[in-house]
């Protein structure tokens, strides 16, 4: 693991406290955070793209970035829970197969860095799915294409004054690291 990348992020993460600790503590979308704490990647890792939500593959023929691997443990995990999926932040968060935030090169796949999966403390739902798309997305083989370098976890703590630092869990090559 570089820790060049570790640093970035760290840096990045230190941003989004110190500039927008107001969407932690307010426990505001998962997704708003997203797109904060990309922005603040996007200056650390400048001659990348960092892009929120990206399905776009060069790869594939439907254009869309993302895994089969994937696609077919969210329909397992639909069935699994029994519900029918709304569109709602909790739900929509739980089974979306695209990444939260990527570090790539746009129109390839040679440059694929990092995905990072986010979860509020606030919210209730399973790890499961987001180890499972960053173990699928950075794994060499099963029918990924993509590659991405590595994988990160992150859990902020939301809807408290006092924000602690969030544990970064990294994947490489599939398998959790640390």
């Amino acid at each position: 693991m570089e820790n060049n990348i570790i640093n970035k992020v760290k840096n990045a993460i230190s941003k989004l406290y110190r500039r927008d600790e107001y969407l932690l503590i307010n426990d505001l979308n998962e997704r708003t955070i997203a797109h904060k704490l990309a922005s603040y990647l996007q200056e650390e890792f400048f001659d990348l793209d960092v892009d929120c939500e990206y399905n776009k593959n060069v790869d594939e023929d439907n254009g869309s970035k993302n895994i089969y691997v994937v696609k077919v443990e969210a329909e397992e995990l639909r069935k699994k829970i029994n519900r029918i999926i709304h569109k709602g932040e909790i739900e929509y968060s739980v089974f979306s197969i695209y990444p939260d935030i990527v570090v790539h090169k746009r129109g390839e796949n040679k440059k694929n860095l990092l995905i990072i999966e986010i979860k509020k403390s606030t919210n209730l739902s399973d790890w499961e799915f987001d180890y499972k798309k960053l173990q699928c997305y950075t794994q060499k083989s099963g029918g990924n294409t993509l590659h991405y370098q590595y994988g990160l976890f992150i859990e902020f703590e939301t809807g408290v004054k006092k924000l602690k630092v969030p544990e970064l869990i990294w994947f490489i090559n599939g398998e959790r690291v640390f």
